[in-house]
């Protein structure tokens, strides 16, 4: 029997809204089922992801991998690479304590890398001087809280490291800069300071604490309330940056500050990276599952720079990634899955047997998304008691 044109017509468009719908639905159910299996911890899933990440660590990740077009920027995302790999392969090996020594080499390669002078010589070109020279001295440096931070994860699962005299006087030298800091905030740059910083600064230096069995220090609790007055009442935001001296914001609240902040300071107060997590919940936007983080405040605009990324629709590619962390810190499923997603679709993912790669992320995108996808808190088990 041939169908007749208003059949035939009904018929084209069931069979057209059935190709939209798998379209749709189809790559959201794809990308959705390793989001399930990272959420959850699964070993297999983390190790696959982990693998590249381990090989860049080993073979070395310089400056002249990244083309920003600015050398400081440059330095900062190799730097940045090594941070992220530290964290993330460590918070694998809190949470599966078996895979220690397959991790352990490429867990001190990082840290070697994270005290050297050629890494930081971005560092060193903007203060005129070495960050590690005249420990526990010294002024500034505000980046240093990021290498703190993976020092302090590589000294939790190696308390023996080879470079732990090290890690306690950097660790001294940014804690008294953080106390006699006003406003809780001292300069990464010189002139320039920022909220997220400090808030890796904190963190590094509570995390050192755990490793060692050190009782939480008495000034965090002032800073902890200076600190809160960086964040937007509003929109719950973390002001992007600020003078120092006056404690006046510098710019805007941001999201891609936040979610760094979020995901720092949940080694030092839960309480406070989950208040700052709620801003970011209340920044996030989705369409049919595909979710993402706008990186001003509602009723705000701004272009893309280096902390944010590019900065589409409002929506910024730092703060989308970086909220994973907190998400699955949290236990916010629902997100976590939903920026997974839009991570997998645009990520450009390349399934080997010896792992998975996201092409577009480069090194420095592979090691924030380890970092994000196994951040929890098993690293509380490894923490040392304190002395009596």
């Amino acid at each position: 029997m041939v169908p007749q044109p208003k059949q035939r017509s009904v018929r084209l468009a069931i069979f057209a809204g059935a190709i939209s719908a798998c379209a749709f639905v189809v790559p959201r159910f794809i990308s959705g089922v390793p989001a399930s299996a990272y959420f959850e911890g699964d070993l297999a899933a983390h190790k696959a992801l982990a693998a590249d990440v381990k090989n860049q660590v080993e073979s070395g990740v310089a400056a002249t991998a990244f083309h920003t077009g600015s050398a400081r920027f440059d330095g900062e995302w190799a730097f940045g690479t090594f941070t992220m790999a530290a964290l993330g392969l460590g918070n694998i090996v809190v949470s599966h304590p078996e895979t220690r020594e397959h991790y352990l080499a490429a867990l001190d390669r990082a840290a070697e890398e994270l005290v050297s002078p050629q890494t930081n010589t971005f560092g060193t070109e903007a203060w005129g001087n070495f960050g590690f020279d005249g420990l526990p001295g010294g002024k500034g440096h505000g980046y240093l809280g990021y290498s703190n931070l993976s020092l302090s994860m590589v000294r939790l699962v190696d308390p023996n490291s080879k470079r732990a005299d090290l890690h306690d006087r950097l660790t001294e030298a940014l804690a008294k800069r953080l106390e006699e800091s006003p406003h809780a905030l001292f300069e990464t740059y010189p002139g320039e300071a920022y909220p997220a910083d400090m808030a890796m600064v904190a963190g590094s230096i509570a995390l050192h604490d755990c490793a060692v069995g050190r009782p939480e220090r008495p000034f965090f609790k002032k800073w902890k309330e200076d600190f809160s007055k960086w964040i937007d009442p509003g929109s719950g935001l973390l002001y992007q940056s600020g003078f120092w001296e006056s404690g006046k914001p510098a710019g805007p609240p941001r999201s891609s500050g936040t979610a760094l902040a979020a995901l720092a300071l949940a080694y030092l107060d839960r309480d406070l990276s989950k208040q700052l997590f709620s801003g970011l919940q209340k920044a996030q936007t989705s369409v049919l599952g595909y979710s993402a983080i706008h990186e001003y405040a509602a009723g705000q605009t701004g272009t893309g720079d280096i902390d944010s990324g590019p900065v589409v629709f409002g929506v910024s590619v730092s703060a989308t990634g970086f909220t994973m962390g907190s998400a699955r810190l949290h236990g916010d499923r629902e997100l976590f899955t939903g920026l997974y997603r839009t991570a997998d679709l645009f990520g450009v993912p390349v399934h080997k047997p010896s792992g998975v790669r996201f092409m577009s992320g480069g090194p420095l995108g592979n090691a924030i998304l380890l970092a994000m996808t196994t951040a929890g808190w098993d690293y509380q088990k490894f923490c040392k008691k304190a002395a009596p």
